[in-house]
């Protein structure tokens, strides 16, 4: 049965999305976020997922996916951009 958790993930997988091909387009758009912050939604992410996983959520697990994915990328981006600022100096 579909609840209103697959729902809500059906725009999350809709936003993913949308935020990666931003991303894809303009790679500035990666510049600004504050890391503290992006670490804290990539962990509330995965503690969704693993709980998902858990619950036998199969759906809003794959729904999930694509905006996780976007939340990685900006992590990354920020540690790689403040290792490349580090190597400036």
């Amino acid at each position: 049965m579909i609840s209103f958790l697959d729902m809500a993930n059906v725009f999350l997988f809709a936003s993913g999305f949308l935020m990666l091909y931003t991303a894809y387009r303009d790679r500035e758009v990666l510049r600004g976020y504050n890391l503290l912050g992006t670490v804290l939604i990539v962990l509330a992410i995965t503690f969704f997922l693993v709980f998902y996983v858990q619950e036998g959520y199969w759906i809003s697990l794959a729904l999930t996916i694509p905006n996780y994915g976007y939340w990685l990328i900006v992590a990354f981006s920020i540690v790689r951009n403040r290792g490349q600022k580090k190597v400036e100096s």
